[in-house]
């Protein structure tokens, strides 16, 4: 695809999952939680310059989105209708409410079995998300976050070297904050 499709992909996911998550907050932080999301993109277009995450056009809008359907109102079928279906299979892999009963690791077994794309993802998410530690956080839900941040390693890492990398220079980071 060629790289303005790309631009105007990322702009039509960037709108819809603004719109999605309008009037939430990143954890403990008054920033819109559509930071979040851009920052998860980010991640993964740098992470691309390194080592293919997949199909781009995949998983660049799918970032974008990955919290649409755990989140918000957003059903698969309609990421589906506006992004095509496996744009919107990589969104609901993510999605840990898609999965009942949950557990950890059929989540991550499953993200691990679906797409190099998801995998990616979820790192990419993992190393945002590790950036800092709310403030509302126990020492404990620290603790507790980095042990399962150690299991996404874990199960995801194989799919992406530089990702897995970074993961674990973020949690070292993460580390100091406990």
């Amino acid at each position: 695809m060629p790289t303005t499709d790309l631009q105007h992909l990322y702009n039509k996911a960037w709108l819809f999952a603004s719109q999605a998550h309008l009037g939430q907050t990143m954890k403990a932080s008054q920033l819109p939680y559509s930071t979040h999301v851009a920052m998860v993109a980010n991640e993964l277009i740098f992470a691309d310059r390194e080592e293919s995450v997949g199909a781009l056009e995949i998983a660049l809008p799918a970032a974008l989105m990955h919290d649409v359907i755990e989140d918000t109102s957003v059903t698969q079928a309609t990421i589906a209708d506006l992004f095509g279906e496996r744009v919107a299979s990589v969104v609901a892999s993510l999605s840990k409410n898609l999965i009942v009963p949950f557990s950890e690791e059929q989540y991550f077994q499953a993200i691990a079995a679906h797409s190099k794309e998801a995998a990616a993802i979820k790192l990419c998410d993992r190393i945002t998300n590790l950036q800092s530690a709310p403030a509302t956080w126990t020492q404990t839900k620290r603790a507790s976050y980095l042990v399962e941040s150690s299991q996404i390693l874990a199960a995801l890492g194989h799919a992406h070297e530089y990702l897995a990398t970074r993961l674990n220079t973020a949690m070292v980071r993460y580390e100091t904050l406990i």
